[in-house]
């Protein structure tokens, strides 16, 4: 009864959430192994490089609270995530090719075909890079080393203060980086013949990597978030549900600049002219996620947003103070 009642004692740390979900995303990765070495379901792969993707924004944030070996770095994650992602990138592809080629004309529908053959070629090279990288020396060493730091974690001072006095700065910090990104301040241009359309793709031509960089940013901080969920009221989750759909909507825009990319190598730069019905699409799909993107920037444009979620990140630090 005396063990109990000194465990409840014990204060949550930071490295009560880190261990476990570092563990949750190498397991998965090592659950994931064989499907992806079988190549018989692309999800595999999708799922595989998105636990990666996990696993290194977490060595991103907590790094310098850890004591960890060169292999398990967020620069060696990114790394493996980076071949894994040429596979995905062109799965997605073929998918949104077979989507595209239902009613199109003849002359389109070999265009397209013409693509789709590339990108089957093109992926079957980088699905035997994947085969070779999984088993080549430095992705071992980057298990053993995940290995032997699951079965001895090492920590620096930080990770073992209570959770309340250190988790509201370290969410503090990570969100008010997020909202000095240029991206949330980036408009239409409504002079190009009223055009709404063609005004998101001049848009998405000058600032596209801008965005992109701003749902990298969206997709570490939600990632982070996620794992502290227990620690916040209900309203938490609100703002998480936002940063989730800003993922998605500039995953999409994303998807389609890849599209377009691979279209043009492959077709040449008349590639548009080739395909005018299918960079209609293109141009509409761009314009309705920009549509849907348009509230919740203007939402997190507004002071008042901003500031009931770095107060409610702070509320810990708030009721001591008033406790």
């Amino acid at each position: 009864m005396l063990f109990q009642q000194e465990r409840a004692t014990v204060p949550v740390t930071l490295a009560d959430y880190i261990y476990p979900a570092i563990q949750k995303q190498y397991v998965r990765i090592l659950t994931l192994e064989a499907d992806v070495l079988a190549d018989e379901d692309c999800e595999a792969v999708h799922q595989i490089r998105v636990s990666l993707r996990r696993l290194r924004s977490q060595i991103q944030a907590f790094g310098s609270m850890m004591d960890i070996p060169e292999v398990m770095d967020a620069k060696s994650i990114g790394k493996i995530a980076r071949v894994l992602g040429k596979v995905r990138d062109l799965d997605v592809l073929h998918q949104t090719c077979k989507h595209h080629l239902k009613n199109l004309s003849e002359s389109e529908k070999t265009h397209l075909e013409k693509v789709d053959s590339a990108i089957g070629k093109r992926r079957r090279k980088e699905i035997l890079k994947v085969k070779l990288m999984l088993n080549d020396s430095e992705y071992q060493f980057f298990k053993l080393g995940m290995n032997n730091w699951l079965n001895h974690p090492q920590y620096l001072p930080t990770a073992r203060v209570e959770i309340g006095t250190i988790l509201p700065e370290l969410l503090l910090s990570v969100v008010s980086k997020l909202f000095l990104n240029s991206g949330w301040w980036i408009d239409l241009e409504l002079e190009t013949g009223g055009d709404p359309e063609l005004a998101a793709s001049q848009v998405l031509l000058v600032h596209g990597d801008t965005l992109h960089d701003l749902r990298k940013q969206i997709k570490a901080t939600r990632y982070l978030m996620e794992m502290f969920p227990d620690r916040y009221p209900v309203e938490y989750n609100d703002y998480l549900q936002d940063f989730k759909q800003i993922h998605q909507i500039f995953g999409n825009i994303q998807d389609n600049r890849v599209f377009d990319k691979f279209i043009r190598k492959s077709l040449g730069k008349r590639a548009p002219m080739k395909l005018p019905i299918l960079y209609e699409r293109l141009a509409r799909s761009n314009h309705l996620n920009w549509d849907n993107w348009q509230p919740i920037q203007h939402k997190y444009r507004d002071p008042n947003t901003k500031q009931k979620l770095q107060a409610l990140l702070i509320q810990d630090i708030i009721h001591n103070l008033h406790g």
